[in-house]
């Protein structure tokens, strides 16, 4: 048994904004023998209020003195909740540092950063690990299974929903949701990184990317909390429609965007050769239902129609991929979610206003 084995690991995380206080902190605090050692965020008194509130000793409002400080304490690992622009500078610096990195989505904002960011964590035989968590849901896990053993034979096409109405008509309450819908956000890295990662989750890289992009609603208005009423200029593209080619006339079609603002049809569905998969949405638009189900036409089995093929389990808690991360520096081994995995949907997704702008179909040289 290593050593790791039997101690706790310990972690530090960096930004504390609604999804690190409302989910990452309190689940990591419930996992066991896990330590969250110290925090940071540039706010001085959320921070500590935070702190407080998870029984963490530590606070920092900046993230060099925290690194520091993880190094000198031979801290693990830290957990990169901080806004997107910041993730490459910060992963690279953990790294630097001799800490393992779970990040959020994006690892970083270019393909050539996060090659980086592998280069380093191999360098130094450290383990890098990215949201978004879909490939740790069992049923992602039994649909890719269900792929790759051939029970849908050929497979042709998929269709993939990846979009909501825009963070300002649902999401937020207290915070200000306008940066959503200005550079370095938009409904592509915000939403589209979830349908991408699951789609090339299950049928494998994809060769090819052509996309469709534009400005549907160029005013937006906040509906409700602290800044209910407020007009939003949309200054990037609410919708995205992607098409990925996978080879072998294997096709997928991909929305993301913000104009969805209520859907009832199944969130993913793929079709082959000899069967087709139809999954609805966790928790929502078919909550109480099945997770997926499969239709089948089998003639030497006899089998045709649709069936169940697993009961609705519990939805993935977000921290999920931490755990993870935490298992691999005890284990040994490679996290589920890869940083190779994360490059190629950020590749993706970068080649996609080019695309879209240039009118034409872009080739894809990332793999994992």
């Amino acid at each position: 048994m290593t050593e790791n084995a039997v101690r706790n690991v310990r972690l530090v995380i960096v930004g504390l904004g609604g999804i690190a206080v409302d989910q990452y902190l309190p689940q990591i605090a419930q996992m066991s023998g896990v330590e969250i050692v110290a925090v940071c965020d540039v706010r001085a008194d959320w921070a500590t209020t935070q702190a407080a509130r998870f029984g963490v000793r530590h606070v920092f409002t900046d993230v060099d003195k925290l690194i520091a400080f993880a190094q000198a304490e031979k801290v693990d690992a830290l957990v990169d909740l901080a806004s997107i622009p910041a993730h490459f500078s910060v992963n690279l610096a953990a790294l630097k540092a001799g800490l393992h990195v779970y990040s959020q989505k994006p690892l970083a904002s270019t393909v050539e950063e996060v090659s980086t960011l592998m280069a380093e964590a191999t360098a130094r035989g450290l383990h890098i690990s990215a949201s978004p968590i879909h490939m740790l849901r069992p049923e992602m896990r039994e649909m890719r299974r269900l792929v790759g053993s051939g029970a849908l034979g050929k497979v042709s096409l998929a269709r993939v929903r990846s979009s909501h109405g825009g963070p300002e008509y649902f999401q937020y309450r207290d915070h200000d949701p306008s940066w959503f819908h200005q550079e370095g956000a938009g409904p592509l890295l915000d939403m589209g990184v979830h349908g991408l990662t699951m789609i090339t989750g299950i049928l494998g890289p994809a060769r090819a990317v052509n996309c469709l992009a534009g400005i549907s609603e160029a005013v937006r208005t906040v509906r409700s909390g602290a800044f209910d009423g407020k007009e939003i200029h949309t200054g990037v593209p609410d919708n995205y429609l992607i098409t990925l080619d996978f080879g072998n006339a294997t096709f997928a079609v991909v929305d993301s965007s913000y104009c969805v603002k209520a859907a009832s049809g199944p969130s993913m569905e793929i079709f082959g050769s000899k069967g087709s998969l139809s999954v609805g949405s966790p928790g929502g638009d078919r909550a109480g239902g099945p997770p997926f189900e499969i239709y089948l036409d089998d003639a030497d089995h006899g089998v045709r129609g649709w069936m169940s093929p697993m009961t609705r389990l519990d939805r993935a808690k977000q921290a999920i991929g931490v755990e993870d991360l935490v298992g691999a520096i005890r284990e040994g081994r490679e996290p589920v979610l890869t940083a190779a995995h994360a490059r190629h949907v950020l590749e993706i997704m970068n080649a996609c206003p080019v695309a879209a702008r240039d009118g034409r179909t872009l080739p894809l040289s990332t793999s994992f």
